[in-house]
């Protein structure tokens, strides 16, 4: 078992279907298999969900923690996304990582792609460790 597999996730990430494929020091990998509510008139993936999948991949690229049932808390300060592509698929991944970080604040890139590993987006955050850093599974 990983480290990770035992981790609560924040309700709003379960709600949009997201799974941790890969998670360590400074990386993770999230999915997400399309549904039609993520889906907008064109039948590609919503802006919205894409924006709320790259938030919650930089966000949680600099929050791991060794511990098998807590990570740290951490807040969005400024999130930047460019959209590159359409999905071809129903399946969604993130790529994300840690590109800098000090005491209380770190910077996080990540990346969308389809499950044909085409570039659907791109963002860059930047994030603040909560005082209450960590968030143990109770």
């Amino acid at each position: 078992m990983t480290s990770w597999a035992n981790k609560i996730m924040p309700p709003f990430n379960n709600h949009l279907g997201f799974v941790v494929e890969e998670w360590r020091e400074k990386h993770i990998k999230m999915s997400a298999e399309l549904k039609p509510e993520h889906l907008n008139r064109s039948d590609i993936p919503h802006g919205g969900f894409i924006s709320a999948l790259l938030d919650a991949t930089t966000a949680l690229s600099g929050a791991y923690s060794d511990d098998p049932t807590e990570y740290r808390k951490a807040l969005t300060l400024s999130l930047n996304i460019s959209f590159l592509g359409q999905a071809q698929s129903n399946t969604l991944y993130a790529v994300g990582k840690v590109t800098a970080s000090g005491r209380n604040i770190y910077y996080a890139s990540a990346e969308v792609f389809d499950s044909f590993d085409n570039l659907i987006a791109s963002g860059q955050g930047v994030f603040r460790y909560r005082k209450d850093e960590t968030h143990t599974k109770g």
